[in-house]
């Protein structure tokens, strides 16, 4: 899978995808809220708030599950009604937003972050704002340039140390433990802002990004006018969308560097400063999707790259499908991808950047160097530079039936290569390392499975105790896996091979295609496997219905795509049909 889309993939939270691009460029519908948001808005998220949308989730067990969980921890006596409250005025999409950090201000989470809703009913939306200025005393009302803002200020928190007697023992332990003061995130009570402009209705932690907005007005650049927003509203026309983000790196990473630093987050957030920020300066913007499709939900993130698609390029991309002929159907999770050797240097070159992290990659090195006699980069990562994959499957040989006899787990790498001369004198090199560091211990065995010779280390010379074994299947590709027992279910090939599985082409077959290699896991081979070595755990009554909710899911697959104007990063998760 491509690197620089991981990275990326760090400043956006998931998202979903259409099934298929638009060929054709649809109708502009450019949402409402976009005519009132400046050009250089660093973040929002649209969410579709359609009903029969939602509605569409229940036919996946998940959700049916998750719904009826989430209604028993309902108050009985709650009295509010989403449908005459909120349903009755909202339109058909809201927007969540942080406004652009203003110069020689500290952007925050209380002074960026805004929600902002259409409004199809005047008259519903005041008979609310009405109820709430009648049930809350502490509502302040004031004017904004002839605009209403309603604020609910935090309420006092009171200091836990108010209501806890001030024994001895008690300072003790506060000054033994000081460390242990709960952050003020915890404690820190938050207020609220509303306002309503024609059409639509703002809130706000406070009335700062409100007042933000309002001055916004007398600027005639507005998102809706950005080409960029345009774009991403294209590809978020269809009825199945449940939610788009659209991110300006431009804004959006001064806007994240100062609420990183924020002391009052109620999570935490990666700092920019541990981002290449040379790789990030080629894109422009970042948007994804959360997308219903016929088999689950789909997770989309695109980065569109700076420079014109003119200048970029042909992208070459190779098909993906050899290695996974090596993996067996009941393969618990792989990870594959293209090129071992070209990605682990790009990787040491964004290490390398950071003090901490080069020191870490210089200490791997030499301890590879000292107790292998290898170069980490020469014998080992550099003949890696064909097709690759990791995976985990199920086997009743190998390492791992040393841990116990229901721990039915190999571990198999599978990796082509340019250069056998090199991987031949590094596998002989290992032979020799095993050899002397286990005194004798370990017997460098030669096995023959159906016309090819299998390398096997033995415990004793003993081909059941094997700790690793490894064999050529063609010119070019190699096989490892955890002993001789493991290896045998791989070699020349597996009886059923992954991709000819249906729960592998459901998985896959929507995902982009060419693409950088996919991450897959097999939901139910997986979990028959731990159920299996753990019974006792997993058999009781009160985790059953856990279960059922974690069973429900059938597979979770992802894979990287390039395309001449972007990075591309999906994930699909295929769930259970609702059981009648």
């Amino acid at each position: 899978m491509a690197l620089p889309i991981a990275t990326l993939s760090l400043l956006a939270a998931l998202t979903v995808a259409p099934v298929q691009e638009p060929t054709e460029k649809p109708p502009s519908s450019i949402p409402m809220i976009a005519n009132v948001l400046p050009t250089d808005t660093p973040l929002v998220g649209l969410v579709n708030t359609k009903k029969a949308t939602w509605a569409t989730l229940s036919r996946f067990q998940l959700f049916q599950t998750a719904f009826t969980a989430a209604a028993q921890f309902l108050p009985p006596t709650l009295q509010f009604d989403y449908a005459k409250d909120i349903e009755s005025w909202l339109g058909d999409q809201v927007a969540i937003v942080f406004m652009p950090k203003v110069e020689s201000t500290t952007a925050s989470i209380d002074a960026n972050f805004l929600m902002l809703a259409p409004v199809k009913n005047d008259t519903r939306l005041q008979l609310l704002l009405d109820q709430l200025k009648k049930n809350t005393p502490r509502v302040k009302t004031r004017q904004y340039k002839g605009i209403t803002i309603l604020e609910l200020p935090a309420s006092p928190v009171e200091s836990p140390t108010n209501k806890l007697p001030t024994t001895s023992l008690k300072k003790l332990k506060l000054s033994a433990a000081p460390d242990l003061v709960k952050p003020n995130w915890l404690t820190k009570k938050r207020g609220i802002a509303i306002a309503t402009l024609p059409g639509y209705v703002v809130t706000g932690i406070t009335a700062q990004p409100i007042e933000q907005l309002i001055d916004a007005q007398q600027n005639n650049a507005t998102l809706a006018k950005n080409s960029q927003f345009q774009q991403t509203i294209q590809y978020s026309q269809s009825g199945q969308v449940l939610f788009t983000l659209y991110e300006n790196l431009a804004t959006f990473l001064p806007l994240i560097s100062d609420i990183s630093k924020d002391p009052s987050l109620p999570f935490p957030i990666l700092s920019v400063d541990t981002l290449n920020l040379e790789q990030l300066n080629k894109y422009g913007i970042i948007n994804g999707f959360l997308t219903l499709q016929p088999e689950g939900l789909r997770f989309q993130i695109n980065a569109y790259n700076q420079t014109s698609q003119s200048k970029q390029g042909k992208v070459n991309l190779k098909k993906t499908e050899t290695i996974l002929d090596r993996m067996p159907g009941a393969t618990y999770s792989a990870f594959t991808g293209q090129n071992l050797s070209y990605q682990w240097q790009q990787i040491a070159k964004g290490l390398a950047t950071k003090a901490q992290l080069k020191d870490m990659l210089e200490t791997l090195r030499s301890f590879v160097r000292s107790s292998t006699g290898l170069d980490l980069e020469q014998d080992i990562l550099g003949w890696m530079d064909g097709e690759y994959g990791f995976f985990l499957f199920p086997t009743k040989g190998g390492l791992f039936k040393l841990v116990g006899a229901n721990f039915n787990l190999g571990i198999g790498l599978a990796v082509q290569t340019s250069d056998r001369t090199t991987a031949d004198t590094t596998f002989k090199k290992l032979d020799q390392f095993v050899k002397s560091f286990s005194g004798g211990g370990v017997k460098v065995n030669t096995h023959n499975i159906k016309g090819h010779t299998v390398t096997s280390w033995d415990v004793g010379g003993d081909a059941s105790q094997s700790l690793l074994a490894y064999s050529w299947v063609d010119n070019n590709t190699a096989i490892v896996a955890t002993g001789f027992g493991a290896i045998a279910d791989l070699v020349p090939q597996p009886y059923i091979l992954l991709p000819t599985t249906y729960n592998f082409t459901t998985a896959t077959n929507s995902l982009p295609y060419p693409n950088h290699g996919y991450f897959y896991v097999n939901m139910g081979s997986l979990l028959s496997w731990v159920y299996g070595f753990l019974p006792s755990i997993f058999n009781d009554p009160s985790f059953q219905p856990w279960k059922q909710t974690i069973g429900s899911v059938y597979s979770i697959s992802a894979t990287t795509s390039t395309r001449p104007d972007r990075e591309q990063f999906d994930i699909l998760l295929v769930l259970a049909p609702t059981r009648k």
